[in-house]
C-alpha cells in the first residue's frame, strides 16, 4: 500500500539536526567537546577531510547569475561549496545565498520519491508512488486528454523557471515541442519583459552595465546591493567615492543598501521614473549635449532617428518635457534634474561613453514601465554609451556553439496558437506588444481559467477557444510570483492534470496531481551554457554527488514521458489528420497506428498486412504516414533524447574547441581561450581547484609593465586582494583581444523612433478608453494613479533581498536563520501618525479587498506615500515546514494589475490600506 506522507514539524527538527551533522554545520552538541585532546583530533579529522576530498566544479542553482562553484565532497556528501577562480562570471566570489545552497540540498522537508495527490487539489493530501507508477499515470492521462481534445496539442501548457539557474531548459523545451504545445510561460512578464523589449526594439539586445568600467552611474531603483550581489555589483561599490568611478547616483522611493554605498541618494515619488527621463531627454536636447565632439561623431554612426526625436522634443509633444514640469510629478527639483543631466552629459563625452542610465534587471514595476525604459535606452543612445567601454555592453560569446534543442518535430496541424495571445488577438487594442513566444503570466492564467470555467458548465466556446487541460512547472513557483494567489490556485483547480517538478512541496506543488522529485544542483550535471560577458566564459556544471533518494534528472522524465507518449500521440494525430474524401477509404474507429509502429517509428508494413485485409487501406494507411504526407518518423519525440547530457556537452565543446578544451571545461567547470595555459603554468592547484597565489605572484612579477600597472589597480599594490585573482589570470593568459567584449555593428543599429508600433492601440487600464502608442515614449497623466493620503493609502513597492531569490529560498534554514521574515517597510513619521510600532500585528487590504497579514518595520528610510516589501515569503504550502505562513506573500498582496503594452505584471501599482490588529 502506498504512503500517504504527514510531515509533522517535530520530523522536521530531528530531519534538520541530521542534515546540519551531514552538511558540516555545528549544531549545538558539536561544541560539547570533552577535553582539548577532543578539539585536536576533530581539528585533525577536518584537515584529513579536507585532503582526500573530492572537489567538483558546479555551477550555483541559487539564483539567475549562476555563479562558478567548487563543491567539496567527503565520504560521498558535500560538505562546503567555494567560488571557482576560473569562472570568469563570478571571479572567485560567492555571496550568502551560494553559500546556503548546502541547505536545500538537505532540505529535510525535501521531496526524493514521486508524490501522487490523493485529497481535492489544494489539501496537500499526496502519497508515494513509483517512478514507474508516477510516469504512467501522467501519460496514460495526458494521451486520455489528447484524444477528447482531437489533437489539439496545445491544451498542454508548460511552464518554466530561471531564477534557480536550472540550466535544464533545453531538455524541457525538447519535450515541450514534441508534445507540440505553443502554450509556454516563464518569467518573463513577472521580471524583466519591459527593459528586455524596449531595449531589444531600439538597439537589439538586452544589454549589460559594464560596471568595470564606468566612470558615471545613474541608478534608477536597480537595488544592486541587496537584490543581486554579485561581482559585477562589487564592481560598482569598491570602485566609488573616488577610485575609478566617479559618481554613483541612486534613484529610489526607499533609502536602500545600493543607496548607502552610492554618492548620491534621491528619493523620488514612486510611479514617476518616466517623467524624469523624459525630462532629461529635453534637457540633453534643449542643451545640444548630443552635439558635443564624441557624441556627434557616435550618433553619425550609429544612431537613426535623431532629426525626428529633436523635433519631438522641441516642437512635438515632447516640447512640454521640462525639468519644471517633471520636478512638479516626480518631487525632484527642476535644479537637481538639470544638474544630472549635465554631469552625466560630461562624463558620458570625457570618457567616450563610460556612463550608464542603469536599467533594472527587474522591470515589472508599473503601467507606464516599457515608454520608461525606452526612454532609458534613448538617453543612453543619445549620449553615445551603448556598445562602450564602461557603458551598455551588448553581449559576445567566444564562438557559436550548437544547442541541446530538437529542430526535427514536425509542425502539428490540430495544435491550436497560444491561448494569451489568441485572447489578445480577438480583444483589439489590448497588449499590442504582447511577446508571440512568451506570452504573458498573467494574461494566459485569467484566459484560461474564464475558458475551462465556461468550458466545464458546458457553454459554447468561440473559435479561438480551447480548454487547457495539463500544465506541466519546472523549476517556477507561480503561485508564489504572479500576483492574485487566489485566481493561479483556481486556474490549477480547473485543469485535469497538473505536474510540479522540484525538490520541495511549494506552493505550486501543493496545488498539483503528481510532483516530480527533481535534483539539486550539486546533484545535477547540466548542459554547456555560454555566457557573453566581458570575460566571456563556456560553463560546465558536473555532479558533485549522487541523488538524494529517488530524486531524478529532468533529462530522465523528459525522456521517459517521451517514451511513453510518442506512440499513442502519432497514432491520435493520424487519426485526427485522416481525410476520407480525399484518401477515398474511411479508417476505421478502432484502428490504432501504435500497434504497428516499431521503435524506430516506422510502419510495421508485414504486420498491417496481416491485421488488415483491404488493399486499399492498407495503401492508404501507409501513404498517410509516409515522409510525403505526415511523416510519422518525424514524431518520435525521444528522439530529441538520444544523447545524453554529457555525450551532448563532450560532443559539442571537441567539435567547437577540441579535446583538450572539452577535457578541462569539465574538468574545472569553464573555459576560455587561454586557460590551457592558466593550468599548465600552475596557477590554480590540480586537486583542490584554488587560485596558488605564489605561483599567480611570480606570474604577475614576470609580465610587462602594462599588465603589471593594470593589475596593480585591481589587486593592490601587493597584488594580494584575493577577489580579483579571477581578473587577474584572465588578463594574463586569455587569447581574446582586449576589446572583445565590444560587439563588432554597421550602420545606424540603433532605432531612438520606433515607426513600427507608432498608432497601435491599447486599452488604458484605468480609465478603460482605448489609446495610442507613439514613436517615441510619452507620460500619460490617466496612467498614473496616486495612493490617495487622506484616506490613509499607500503604494506597495516590492523588492528582492540579498538573501532570498523570489520564492526559492523559503524553506533554506541557513538563509532563514538571516533573515526570518519580510516586515513591511513604512514611513516612521507615518507609523506614528497611524499609532503603529516595530513588529506590530496589521491588516494590509490591496484595491480588490484582499486581506493579508504583516508586522510592521516603521524607518526613515522610506517615503510617507510609500510601503517596501521583500519577496520571497509567505508560502501556504503545510508541507514546508519552515516556510508555511512565514511572512508576506507578494502574490496575495499585489493587486492583478497588468501593464496594458506588454502584458507583464505591474506589480508596484497596488495600492493598500494597513490597519493595526
Amino acid at each position: 500500500m502506498s504512503e500517504i506522507i504527514d510531515l509533522k514539524r517535530r520530523n522536521f527538527l530531528k530531519g534538520s539536526a541530521a542534515a546540519a551533522v551531514g552538511a558540516g554545520v555545528a549544531t549545538t552538541s558539536a561544541f560539547a567537546l570533552q577535553s582539548y585532546e577532543d578539539a585536536k583530533d576533530a581539528k585533525k579529522q577536518k584537515e584529513e577531510d579536507i585532503k582526500n576530498a573530492k572537489y567538483t566544479p558546479s555551477i550555483c542553482g541559487m539564483c539567475v547569475n549562476m555563479c562558478g562553484v567548487i563543491a567539496r565532497n567527503v565520504d560521498g556528501k558535500v560538505t562546503k561549496i567555494d567560488p571557482n577562480p576560473l569562472y570568469t562570471k563570478s571571479r572567485n566570489f560567492m555571496c550568502a545565498r551560494g553559500q546556503a545552497g548546502i541547505a536545500s540540498e538537505n532540505d529535510p522537508d525535501r521531496i526524493t520519491t514521486p508524490l501522487i495527490r490523493v485529497g481535492e487539489k489544494g489539501s496537500g493530501k499526496f502519497r508515494k508512488a513509483s517512478w514507474e507508477e508516477a510516469l504512467d499515470f501522467i501519460s496514460k492521462k495526458m494521451v486520455k486528454i489528447l484524444e477528447e481534445e482531437k489533437d489539439n496539442r496545445s491544451t498542454f501548457a508548460f511552464g518554466a523557471g530561471a531564477s534557480t539557474g536550472n540550466m535544464g531548459d533545453p531538455v524541457f523545451a525538447n519535450l515541450i515541442n514534441g508534445v507540440g504545445s505553443a502554450n509556454f510561460v516563464d518569467h518573463f512578464t513577472t521580471c524583466f519583459a519591459p527593459s528586455f523589449m524596449a531595449n531589444k526594439m531600439i538597439f537589439g539586445t538586452w544589454g549589460n552595465g559594464d560596471f568595470q568600467r564606468t566612470k558615471y552611474l545613474l541608478n534608477l531603483g536597480a537595488n544592486r546591493a541587496e537584490g543581486i550581489v554579485t561581482p559585477d555589483t562589487l564592481d560598482m561599490f569598491r570602485r566609488t567615492h573616488g577610485r575609478g568611478l566617479e559618481k554613483i547616483v541612486y534613484i529610489d522611493p526607499r533609502y536602500t543598501n545600493t543607496a548607502s554605498h552610492s554618492d548620491e541618494f534621491i528619493p523620488i515619488k514612486p510611479g514617476t521614473d518616466l517623467a524624469l527621463m523624459l525630462a532629461m531627454i529635453k534637457e540633453t536636447i534643449d542643451n545640444d549635449y548630443h552635439k558635443t565632439p564624441y557624441k556627434a561623431d557616435y550618433i553619425e554612426k550609429y544612431v537613426d532617428g535623431i532629426e525626428e526625436l529633436e523635433d519631438y522634443f522641441k516642437n512635438g509633444e515632447g516640447k512640454h518635457c521640462t525639468a519644471e514640469w517633471a520636478a512638479k510629478i516626480t518631487e525632484i527639483p527642476a535644479a537637481t534634474i538639470k544638474r544630472l543631466t549635465k554631469e552625466f552629459s560630461e562624463a558620458a563625452e570625457k570618457y567616450e561613453g563610460a556612463a550608464n542610465c542603469y536599467r533594472s534587471r527587474k522591470s515589472t514595476w508599473y503601467y507606464q514601465d516599457f515608454d520608461f525604459r525606452r526612454a532609458q535606452a534613448i538617453f543612453n543612445a543619445i549620449h553615445g554609451t551603448i556598445n562602450r567601454p564602461g557603458g551598455v555592453l551588448m553581449g559576445r560569446g567566444i564562438k557559436k556553439i550548437e544547442s541541446y534543442e530538437y529542430e526535427d518535430f514536425p509542425i502539428y496541424d490540430n495544435a491550436k496558437p497560444r491561448i494569451d495571445i489568441a485572447k489578445v488577438n480577438a480583444s483589439p487594442g489590448e497588449y499590442p506588444l504582447a511577446n508571440p513566444t512568451k506570452g504573458s503570466w498573467q494574461v494566459f492564467r485569467d484566459t484560461v481559467l474564464d475558458i475551462n470555467t465556461r468550458w466545464k458548465k458546458g457553454e459554447k466556446l468561440a473559435d479561438w477557444e480551447y480548454p487547457v487541460r495539463s500544465m506541466f512547472i519546472y523549476k517556477q513557483n507561480p503561485m508564489q510570483s504572479v500576483p492574485d494567489y487566489k485566481a493561479t490556485a483556481e486556474m490549477f483547480k480547473s485543469m485535469d492534470l497538473v505536474v510540479t517538478i522540484d525538490i520541495i512541496v511549494n506552493d505550486t506543488a501543493f496545488y498539483s496531481d503528481v510532483i516530480l522529485p527533481d535534483l539539486t544542483y550539486l546533484e545535477r550535471e547540466s548542459l554547456v551554457k555560454q555566457f557573453g560577458i566581458s570575460e566571456p566564459v563556456i560553463a560546465w556544471r558536473s555532479a558533485a554527488q549522487k541523488p538524494t533518494g529517488d530524486a531524478k534528472h529532468i533529462y530522465y522524465m523528459s525522456s521517459e514521458i517521451a517514451k511513453r507518449i510518442e506512440k499513442p500521440f502519432a497514432a491520435i494525430t493520424f487519426k485526427n489528420t485522416w481525410d476520407e474524401d480525399e484518401m477515398e477509404v474511411a479508417l476505421p474507429k478502432d484502428f490504432d497506428l501504435a500497434k504497428y509502429l516499431t521503435d524506430d517509428f516506422e510502419v510495421d508494413e508485414a504486420k498491417l498486412k496481416a491485421d488488415i485485409k483491404d488493399e486499399k487501406l492498407v495503401e492508404k494507411i501507409l501513404e498517410h504516414a509516409s515522409e510525403d504526407d505526415l511523416d510519422i518518423a518525424t514524431f518520435k519525440i525521444s528522439a530529441a533524447f538520444e544523447k545524453t547530457i554529457s555525450e551532448f556537452n563532450e560532443e559539442v565543446m571537441t567539435e567547437a574547441f577540441g579535446k583538450e578544451a572539452a577535457e578541462i571545461a569539465k574538468e574545472y567547470g569553464a573555459y576560455w581561450p587561454g586557460i590551457e595555459d592558466a593550468i599548465k603554468d600552475g596557477v590554480i592547484e590540480e586537486h583542490y581547484k584554488k587560485v596558488n597565489f605564489e605561483k599567480l605572484h611570480e606570474v604577475i612579477n614576470n609580465s610587462d609593465e602594462k599588465t603589471k600597472q593594470e593589475l596593480e589597480v585591481v589587486l593592490g599594490r601587493d597584488f594580494k586582494d584575493l577577489g580579483n585573482a579571477t581578473y587577474a589570470i584572465y588578463k594574463i593568459y586569455s587569447k581574446l583581444p582586449e576589446d572583445w567584449y565590444i560587439k563588432p555593428m554597421k550602420g545606424k543599429f540603433i532605432k531612438v523612433a520606433l515607426h513600427n508600433i507608432d498608432g497601435k492601440p491599447f486599452k488604458n487600464p484605468i480609465t478603460k478608453k482605448t489609446e495610442k502608442l507613439g514613436k517615441f515614449p510619452m507620460w500619460r497623466d490617466d496612467l498614473f494613479k496616486d495612493a490617495d493620503h487622506k484616506k490613509g493609502e499607500l503604494r506597495v513597492v516590492l523588492g528582492r533581498h540579498a538573501y532570498f531569490t523570489q520564492s526559492a529560498g523559503v524553506n533554506n534554514y541557513l538563509l532563514l536563520d538571516l533573515m526570518n521574515y519580510n516586515y513591511v517597510w513604512i514611513n516612521d513619521e507615518w507609523a506614528k501618525e497611524h499609532n503603529l510600532k516595530f513588529k506590530d500585528d496589521v491588516i494590509i487590504t490591496n484595491a480588490s479587498g484582499t486581506e493579508v497579514k504583516a508586522k510592521v518595520f516603521p524607518t526613515k528610510r522610506i517615503r510617507k506615500d510609500t510601503a517596501y516589501i521583500a519577496t520571497g515569503f509567505g508560502s501556504k504550502s503545510n508541507l514546508i515546514t519552515l516556510g508555511e505562513n512565514n511572512g508576506i506573500s507578494q502574490a496575495e498582496v499585489c493587486d492583478n494589475s497588468i501593464d496594458p503594452i506588454i502584458g507583464s505584471a505591474s506589480m508596484n501599482e497596488t495600492i493598500i490600506k494597513i490597519r493595526k490588529v
